[in-house]
């Protein structure tokens, strides 16, 4: 059974009010939930500070920290809050089961309560180590000019050479004598 985070009141399955705090949901009975939404600036600032000083509050360490993280912001000089922790940043953007296996950063989002400036700093100290010390990739050398590049691509410095003079590879030459035979839509 729950207390009410503001009075300390015993909740009921039927009485108890859930908030959002700090990312987290916090049970109120219904009379304080009232309060919290009648109220607006220094008096509601004061409510969420009795919440903050609660015994009854659900993962207090945790939402303490949050707000307490000693970062300024660099815009205003507020100190930021946490709001998203082990957020992963990832090479493609999609996210979900399409980057399960891509390399990706873990970061912690920080927002600005006065001025909306959002920062990122790295989640864990020694991660970014962890992304530099990766062992180089095998390489090959380029039988044409001796560049040292990736076995997964073609040599970039002959490619660079060949765009250059205006030469195409052999499977755009193939491709581009068979566009060129067909009209395309637009022409008649």
């Amino acid at each position: 059974m729950a207390n009410c985070v503001l009075c300390g009141q015993k909740l009921g399955m039927f009485d108890k009010v859930k908030i959002d705090f700090h990312n987290t949901k916090q049970s109120v009975c219904s009379d304080c939930a009232n309060r919290l939404d009648n109220t607006v600036g220094p008096e509601r600032a004061e409510l969420f500070r009795q919440i903050l000083d609660s015994p009854y509050l659900e993962n207090g360490e945790d939402i303490r920290a949050d707000i307490n993280t000693g970062k300024p912001c660099p815009a205003c000089g507020a100190i930021l809050h946490r709001k998203l922790r082990n957020f992963s940043i990832g090479s493609d953007g999609y996210g979900g089961l399409s980057s399960l296996g891509l390399p990706s950063y873990e970061v912690d989002l920080y927002a600005c309560p006065q001025c909306g400036k959002v920062e990122l700093y790295t989640a864990a100290p020694g991660a970014w180590a962890a992304l530099t010390d990766q062992p180089e990739a095998e390489q090959v050398t380029c039988p044409d000019c001796g560049t040292r590049h990736s076995p997964l691509i073609g040599c970039p410095s002959c490619a660079v050479r060949q765009a250059g003079l205006g030469r195409t590879f052999p499977q755009e030459e193939k491709q581009s004598t068979s566009k060129r035979s067909k009209k395309v839509p637009w022409e008649k």
